[in-house]
């Protein structure tokens, strides 16, 4: 054995949430950066798309050859209600565990968004560590997943 070599795989954790790859969807150029940032942090692969219709249009697109595993999804966007974006991601894609997300002012249409298929949301600003354990949860499958991540 060449002591030497570096270990074939990495961390478990690390390698599963690198291998799950995130699409946010928002029409702020900042928060995207952001987002991506954090998710990126977190181990996970992502992409940006800046509208509901490039974003599915992304998903469809890549579902055969390279899906997404979670969406991060803004309510308001600039070309479509993130609404109909959620409803057409339970209808072709209902596997994809989404996340949706909006300002405080717009609790109630997180609360809808929960009921029409959505699997978590994050009120904006958000709490860092909040947005943490939630990613992880839903993206990951699993508080155990989640918590042995974040060790």
């Amino acid at each position: 054995m060449n002591p030497n070599a570096r270990p074939s795989h990495a961390d478990p954790m690390r390698a599963r949430s690198r291998a799950r790859r995130i699409l946010v969807i928002d029409g702020d150029d900042d928060v995207r950066g952001i987002l991506r940032d954090r998710l990126t942090a977190l181990g996970f692969d992502v992409s940006v798309e800046s509208d509901g219709t490039s974003g599915l249009s992304r998903i469809a697109r890549d579902q055969g050859t390279n899906p997404f595993h979670g969406i991060l999804l803004e309510l308001y966007l600039p070309d479509t209600d993130g609404s109909t974006v959620l409803q057409e991601m339970r209808t072709r894609f209902p596997s994809v565990p989404v996340i949706v997300m909006a300002d405080s002012l717009h609790v109630a249409a997180l609360r809808q968004a929960m009921n029409a298929g959505a699997k978590e949301y994050v009120v904006k600003p958000f709490d860092s560590e909040l947005f943490r354990r939630k990613c992880l949860r839903v993206f990951l499958e699993g508080k155990d997943q989640a918590r042995t991540a974040s060790q």
